[in-house]
């Protein structure tokens, strides 16, 4: 870990600090993603004879697991080895307070920071920084779309409308941006303008598995359900369902 010493630093030392502190969170960040990937197949408890565990998980050889919380293995990484998650995205997340905390209006570090918050589900603090970040720089659609996407995992769907509106309006041609809106038009019973953002962004990407189903929902709740039922296959076609 990165120390941070307390003493009068240049703008070029704090600079140089806070990209030190921010890459060893990005580490922190990935190594914490390799821990959260699923388990090799190949490693764990053995099959009995009808396909399925016996309930009594242990590893051939020398190693094994009684279940009492002292297992062990020899061998091969057993899931037990991982390093914990949550430490993981811990230490990344203090790395990125003390990168914040040399460069307390660095956009960019902000944003950063409530990204890895809204990974960890901490969307109240995630909302903070991106409101700030955004107070910094009003004119940045990654912060205000990120804020969009924030505002909607709260579930404050009229909060995140503005946002998402300006975002569409600037990146027009994004079909995730109009997917976005389409959700949240459609949370606040805005049906006609959740189905043209649904409509939009199907139309840039035909290939748009959620926003075909988006499509559907909402002409379900118009009481169309011909029209629905069509949207809904299309959707599945497209997923590969």
């Amino acid at each position: 870990m990165i120390q941070r010493h307390d003493r009068h630093e240049t703008a070029r030392d704090r600079a140089r600090v806070a990209a030190e502190l921010l890459e060893e969170a990005r580490q922190l960040t990935e190594t914490a993603m390799l821990a959260a990937a699923p388990p090799d197949p190949t490693i764990g408890p053995p099959r009995n004879g009808n396909g399925h565990g016996n309930g009594n998980s242990h590893n051939s050889g020398n190693g094994h697991n009684n279940g009492n919380g002292n297992g062990h293995s020899s061998g091969s990484r057993t899931i037990d080895s991982l390093p914990p998650i949550r430490s993981q995205a811990e230490r990344a997340l203090s790395a990125l307070d003390d990168a914040v905390l040399a460069q307390p209006d660095s956009v960019p570090l902000l944003l950063e920071r409530a990204t890895h918050l809204g990974g960890m589900g901490r969307y109240t603090a995630a909302r903070a920084d991106l409101e700030h970040a955004l107070l910094l720089d009003p004119a940045s659609v990654t912060v205000r779309s990120a804020l969009g996407i924030v505002l909607l995992r709260k579930g404050l769907w009229a909060d995140a409308i503005p946002h998402l509106r300006l975002v569409v309006e600037t990146e027009s041609w994004s079909p995730t941006a109009w997917f976005y809106l389409g959700e949240a038009l459609n949370h606040v019973d805005d049906l006609d303008g959740a189905l043209a953002a649904f409509g939009r962004a199907a139309e840039l990407d035909p290939h748009h598995a959620k926003a075909l189903y988006g499509q559907g929902v909402v002409l379900d709740r118009l009481r169309r359900p011909d029209d629905a039922a069509r949207l809904y296959r299309r959707s599945r076609e497209v997923a590969g369902r």
